[in-house]
């Protein structure tokens, strides 16, 4: 006879959590309708924490949906972290012959870590050897060896829950949850009923108690993104909350003591939300105690083949396919695209070209057309491309830029030169088009 759906154990949901070590979801053994005739409730939250200390042990750090796989050496390589949810690229965790565990940033092979290589041995996923990306990595070091409140301010895309992880990671908080909240993503009233938890009857729908994240998240630490987006009555509720270091659930009327490291992220600028009465004030300074400012990628373009090396190393991890590589002209295009979205848009790119490209090399001509078409936008006077559209122009663009040179033009491209003269001939494009000596006509004339 099957067993009722109201009390059938959802292993799968179970360790979906108990791989998440805090994040949003609820454990299993706060469902206590759905499993208390199948495990005695001690028992299940016994057997969850004692996993949890197995996964902490393990990897020293937040392990999410891990499917490991033996590498080159020896090692267990697990798979990726991303912002809300996934594995933490490249980490891996060693066998028992290896030392303690390695994190190739990006790179599967030791002897691509040299002096001067822009990636570094991390297990935070954090890459990058720019002056910017430096002092990140120390104001990270600085606020783990505290309990202090930290403000991540950054643009969307730049990591700023990667950076939060880390702190945690790195603080002494570290076997314990990590808790993650989108301010911006609900509403005041179930945000309000997330931070702070709920009693039975409190609204409607209520049919128990519940607790919030600042109760689940008692020694541990909760990120709350977006925080600029909170109402300001949110705002003072989470205020008191801070000061006096206690919780009361919506509807109840005892009070919870917690010991909570908060760490916050914002995307805006707060100081503008005070001047316009959106923000409070007190708030800002409770919060605001260390602050860590993460640099857009278009101002660490020299990060930007280590991130990709990164994602392209766990791509093959996670997929277990053959790693693929972009040509330089790929990585040309890549380096001179502004990235409105940061590593994020990064990332997706890099996705999308692994997902398309029929090759284990990806071509310009393979990237998106607001990344490919960079090579034909930029006129100047000595060509210009009015009245010519699609591959002619790009081939056409791309000889220019490189003064008639072929090899170079089909490199950008991501042809081979049999194939540039092939294209040529069909457009009817000269073989001396934009050589040195040919600008110089064309200036005279």
């Amino acid at each position: 006879m099957a067993t009722d759906s109201h009390k059938r154990l959802d292993l799968d949901e179970w360790l979906h959590d108990l791989r998440r070590l805090g994040g949003k979801a609820r454990t299993l053994s706060e469902k206590h309708e759905s499993i208390q005739s199948l495990i005695n409730l001690a028992d299940l939250q016994m057997l969850e924490e004692a996993t949890k200390r197995i996964i902490v042990t393990l990897s020293k750090r937040t392990l999410y949906g891990m499917l490991p796989s033996r590498g080159p050496e020896g090692a267990i390589r697990a798979g990726a972290s991303r912002p809300g949810g996934g594995l933490e690229p490249g980490l891996t965790l060693p066998s028992r012959d290896t030392g303690p565990p390695q994190y190739a940033s990006g790179s599967t092979s030791t002897s691509r870590q040299g002096e001067g290589s822009a990636r570094e041995d991390r297990s935070d996923g954090i890459i990058g050897l720019t002056e910017s990306m430096r002092r990140v990595r120390h104001l990270i070091t600085k606020a783990a060896a505290c309990s202090l409140p930290v403000l991540i301010q950054g643009d969307s895309g730049t990591g700023k829950e990667l950076v939060a992880r880390a702190i945690h990671q790195e603080s002494g908080r570290q076997a314990q949850r990590f808790f993650s909240e989108n301010c911006s993503a609900i509403s005041e009233s179930l945000l309000e009923s997330e931070l702070f938890g709920h009693v039975r009857g409190a609204f409607t729908g209520a049919d128990r108690d519940r607790k919030g994240i600042l109760e689940l998240a008692n020694g541990g630490t909760l990120f709350l993104d977006e925080i600029g987006d909170m109402s300001v009555r949110m705002q003072s509720k989470l205020l008191r909350a801070l000061q006096e270091r206690e919780v009361r659930p919506v509807g109840g009327k005892e009070t919870i003591r917690v010991d909570v490291r908060v760490i916050s992220a914002t995307n805006r600028s707060l100081s503008s939300l005070i001047k316009e009465g959106s923000f409070r004030e007190d708030l800002f300074y409770r919060i605001n105690v260390i602050t860590i400012d993460l640099p857009v990628l278009r101002d660490r373009k020299e990060d930007i083949s280590a991130l990709v090396d990164h994602f392209l190393d766990r791509i093959a991890a996670d997929t277990g396919l053959p790693r693929k590589q972009f040509t330089p002209g790929a990585l040309e295009l890549l380096a001179g695209y502004e990235w409105p979205g940061n590593v994020r848009e990064l990332e997706n790119v890099v996705q999308r070209a692994v997902a398309l490209s029929e090759s284990d090399r990806i071509e310009a001509a393979e990237l998106p057309d607001r990344i490919r078409h960079l090579m034909i936008t930029e006129e100047s006077r000595e060509y210009s491309g009015v009245g010519k559209g699609g591959e002619q122009l790009m081939i056409e663009k791309a000889l220019h830029n490189f003064e008639g040179d072929k090899t170079h033009a089909a490199r950008f491209i991501g042809w081979s030169r049999p194939k540039l003269y092939r294209r040529m001939r069909h457009y009817g494009i000269s073989i001396q088009f934009a050589r040195a000596s040919g600008k110089a006509t064309q200036r005279a004339g």
